[in-house]
């Protein structure tokens, strides 16, 4: 599979999730704190779409070999140098990935209400993050 074709296959993942959080996604703060199985869910498959990206970063940095990443902060920091995001894109999914590092880690409790407000309200970030990365492409 060429490399363009894997980095299609990511994107075309991370959109799935992003479908399937919205089809299990309740309607109101409250439906969503009335059930631990939906939250358990939706926590999951946004961890899942941040890995995604966090994934097609990676394979980018690693295909058009830009530099080596020592973290994941650096993957962040080595995709906004070489122009892969903006400096607005590179911000949001470093807090998409500290959002991704409470959920998998639980450090602390994890506030029910702000993963709803985030679920229900910061998902076009990854709509931007699919734009500028077929832009850097020129997919």
């Amino acid at each position: 599979m060429k490399f363009n074709d894997r980095i299609i296959a990511k994107l075309d993942q991370m959109k799935q999730y992003l479908t399937e959080l919205g089809g299990i996604l309740p309607d109101t703060v409250d439906e969503y704190m009335e059930s631990l199985k939906i939250r358990r869910a939706c926590e999951k498959t946004i961890e899942l779409a941040i890995e995604t990206v966090i994934d097609v970063i990676s394979g980018v940095i690693a295909e058009k070999r830009l530099g080596v990443p020592s973290s994941e902060e650096s993957i962040i920091q080595i995709a906004q140098k070489n122009k892969m995001l903006s400096i607005a894109l590179a911000k949001k999914i470093q807090e998409m990935k500290g959002f991704r590092n409470v959920l998998v880690h639980k450090y602390g409790e994890v506030d029910d209400e702000r993963v709803y407000t985030y679920l229900s309200e910061e998902l076009e970030d990854f709509e931007v993050f699919e734009r500028e990365i077929v832009k850097f492409l020129k997919m």
